[in-house]
């Protein structure tokens, strides 16, 4: 469990601070979002709504609802550029049965170091659950659940002591619905049971995400979604993806709250996915830049 340490190991801890963002902040937090998918991120961060599977499990388990094939994916990302965190993405989507849906599983894992010294390790497990409770040939509504283990591990203070490790578990809802096969409703609520972590009782993030997306032409996706999490400022996020050769598609988008242009594309050949996206810093940061890889089976790589 962890103990009040952190008065000992400053440094450590405005390091810390500095990466998720918070810095302006008196209290530290753990698993703040983090955007897991490049092409996402390339789309202002915006999710929600665009079906991804196999990033559906910590994104929106209701997204696994139609699936016939499956998919796998992995990313990388150094928040910022800071050469001091890691974050890693490996997750997949199953069909298992048209009648009572699909799974999908995600892993993710967050680490900060300084001068070979870990100071934060974060990771999270997620299993998604999602399945159709209405379709027809137009339109459809889907409904997923995940579960969510958090586990997070502070490294040993500068005094020696260990303020040990702490695990939580979260239960998030999702909901997407289809209508004419372009326009699709995405909704999410985030750790709806309200874990906290350690034994100061730090409240995991309580969110509820909610967006549009809308295809006009085969090819072009774009979309918007806001960010409600509690205690926080709203955020509004928005993107286009197009297709403008075969195979090669680019992205573009906004974020606010700090406000951050995006960008990215995605390249597939054959089963395989190659995408990137970059956010920038949002004022005084540097900008992310993410790289991610799909492979399909039994389909094409989206």
């Amino acid at each position: 469990m962890f103990r009040n340490t952190y008065s000992r190991r400053l440094l450590p801890t405005l390091l810390v601070l500095v990466v998720l963002g918070l810095s302006v902040q008196p209290a530290a937090a753990f698993f703040e979002d983090t955007t897991i998918n490049p092409a996402a991120r390339g789309m202002g961060e915006a999710s929600v709504a665009v079906i991804d599977p196999a990033f559906a499990a910590m994104v929106n388990p209701a997204q696994l609802g139609n699936l016939d094939h499956g998919v796998g994916a992995a990313s990388y990302v150094r928040p910022f550029g800071y050469n001091f965190s890691d974050f890693y993405y490996l997750g997949a989507a199953l069909p298992v049965d048209e009648k009572y849906g699909n799974v999908g599983f995600g892993v993710s894992h967050f680490t900060v170091g300084y001068q070979d010294t870990s100071l934060l390790k974060e990771t999270r497990f997620s299993v998604g659950h999602g399945f159709s409770l209405f379709s027809d040939m137009h339109s459809s509504i889907d409904f997923g659940y995940s579960f969510n283990l958090y586990r997070a591990e502070l490294g040993r203070t500068v005094s020696d002591e260990d303020p040990g490790d702490d695990m939580a578990v979260g239960i998030d809802l999702g909901l997407l619905v289809t209508l004419h096969k372009r326009t699709r409703l995405g909704f999410q609520v985030y750790n709806l049971n309200n874990p906290d972590i350690g034994v100061d009782n730090v409240e995991l993030g309580r969110r509820l995400v909610a967006g549009i997306s809308y295809e006009p032409y085969d090819g072009v996706v774009t979309t918007f979604e806001f960010d409600n999490e509690l205690g926080q400022d709203l955020q509004y996020r928005g993107g286009v993806g197009m297709t403008v050769v075969d195979n090669f598609q680019l992205r573009a988008g906004i974020s606010t709250n700090p406000n951050r242009l995006t960008g990215g594309f995605g390249y597939t050949f054959e089963d395989f996915s190659l995408d990137y996206g970059f956010s920038g810093g949002g004022g005084t940061l540097d900008s992310t830049h993410q790289f991610g890889l799909k492979f399909a089976w039994g389909g094409e790589a989206q």
